[in-house]
């Protein structure tokens, strides 16, 4: 019989499941699909090399350095190159680089004079830091409309595909909505942040990272790596069906087999935890499912290199105000070495989101031919010849953290804190970018070593 059984074999569960094992528990992995890693997996196809989920990761995000150094694969880690700093906005009928710095930003058509008046002003609008505040009333109120409109609602597009008069400002952005609370400015509250941030890791001799980076071999290295260290403790094609409670602990039954195990962690998406969880807590039922998913569909598609059309770069993202429906598409192969064949480019673009639920129905052919004829009115040349790779569709793709999310999970928490030796993992729990969901991984493993250690 294991000491802990883990529900869920996504980055979340893999990391809690690796750092339990790295402290000598006896741990078992139960993953629904066939291969581990969750959306962190990296597809090769003939020469490319294509993301089905996130396509890199902050050099800031302190967790997933953690778990990084902890395997041991430092040196596999790769920093994006340096023209991934470009980013760009689609606006007025062709994409415009996000400014860099202080010259960029006066001269940028990316916003009228008095948008950047009143973007300057930031530091000096009042705070009114509300606990219920939408993503939208945050921005406005700090940033004004137009900053708004073209730069922060694309943002928050390309991060949770959301709708930001849905998402809650302290639930999704809590670094800067606490930047305001407690600074008054959101740029006052960066700077601050950032100064003491260095100093903090200078004393801890930790270095300070900035950028973007992935792994050679791209970001499934890493759940590659812990899949194969923790070797047959992963079982995959085995979705658990009934998760019971006993006096002896918990029962946990599969398409592949039954369990026991006294101590449990369930890292699955939150509707399929309320699922799975709810027989031993109903009270868990309501919230979880009260979580709204968005719906993305992930196009990979290539094209012939041809500077005068691809700009350099990052990627692009889309105001919600366009006849578009794309919401963004990464540059791939600008990014990382050995994304694409020599003379090809190699993009990722997405479609879907909760402002447009309905791109999810879209065949295979109509999501194709609605790309190929977006992508050639947003980079300006006809790009009919462009190849699909790869469609994929994730129906409850990103969680949507509105603005009771925090009031919501710790009703959650109180109900699973009443089912001694059961904790719950996930990147909806906090926050959707990996580094919450490693974070939230190490989190549940030390709730479940302080249980089994009784302290």
């Amino acid at each position: 019989m294991p000491d802990v059984i883990v529900i869920g074999g996504g980055i979340s569960g893999l990391t809690a499941a690796w750092d339990l094992h790295a402290k000598g528990m006896d741990v078992l992995v139960l993953e629904a699909s066939e291969t581990p890693g969750g959306n962190v997996q990296t597809i090769q196809m003939g020469d490319y090399r294509m993301e089905a989920g996130p396509s890199s990761f902050m050099g800031s995000s302190e967790n997933l350095w953690r778990l990084v150094e902890e395997l041991q694969i430092e040196e596999l880690s790769e920093a994006a190159s340096s023209v991934s700093d470009n980013r760009y906005i689609y606006r007025d009928g062709r994409l415009m680089a996000l400014p860099l710095g202080p010259m960029s930003f006066l001269t940028t058509k990316l916003l009228s004079l008095r948008a950047k008046l009143r973007l300057m002003m930031e530091p000096f609008i009042p705070n009114g830091a509300k606990e219920h505040d939408t993503a939208w009333e945050y921005f406005i109120r700090r940033f004004g409309v137009e900053a708004a409109t073209f730069i922060m609602g694309p943002f928050i597009s390309g991060v949770y595909a959301g709708d930001p008069k849905m998402l809650g400002a302290r639930a999704a952005f809590p670094k800067f909505w606490n930047f305001e609370r407690n600074s008054g400015s959101m740029i006052l509250g960066a700077i601050k942040f950032m100064r003491e941030k260095k100093k903090r890791l200078a004393l801890e001799g930790k270095v300070y990272r900035k950028g973007l980076y992935s792994f050679d071999g791209g970001l499934g290295t890493l759940t590659n790596t812990i899949a194969d260290r923790l070797g047959q403790r992963v079982i995959a094609h085995a979705p658990v069906s009934k998760l019971g409670k006993n006096g002896k602990g918990f029962e946990v039954m599969s398409s592949a087999g039954q369990w026991h195990a006294p101590n449990v962690v369930v890292a699955t998406p939150p509707h399929i935890t309320a699922d799975i969880a709810g027989d031993v807590t109903s009270g868990i039922v309501k919230p979880l499912r009260e979580i709204p998913m968005s719906p993305v569909s992930v196009v990979h598609w290539a094209h012939e290199d041809d500077p005068r059309v691809f700009p350099n770069g990052f990627g692009y993202l889309m105001p919600r105000i366009y006849d578009l429906r794309v919401l963004g598409t990464i540059f791939g192969s600008n990014l990382f070495m050995r994304r694409a064949p020599e003379g090809k480019r190699l993009f990722t673009s997405f479609y879907g989101g909760m402002l447009d639920p309905g791109a999810m129905n879209l065949s295979d052919e109509e999501l194709s031919g609605t790309l190929r004829s977006e992508s050639s009115r947003v980079f300006g040349a006809s790009l009919d010849r462009a190849e699909i790779l790869s469609i994929m569709r994730y129906p409850g793709g990103i969680p949507q953290l509105l603005p009771d999310h925090p009031e919501r999970i710790q009703i959650v928490q109180r109900e699973v804190e009443k089912v001694p030796g059961m904790v719950l993992a996930g990147n909806y729990l906090t926050g959707v970018g990996i580094e919450h969901a490693v974070a939230s991984g190490y989190t549940a493993a030390d709730a479940i070593t302080k249980l089994h250690s009784g302290s």
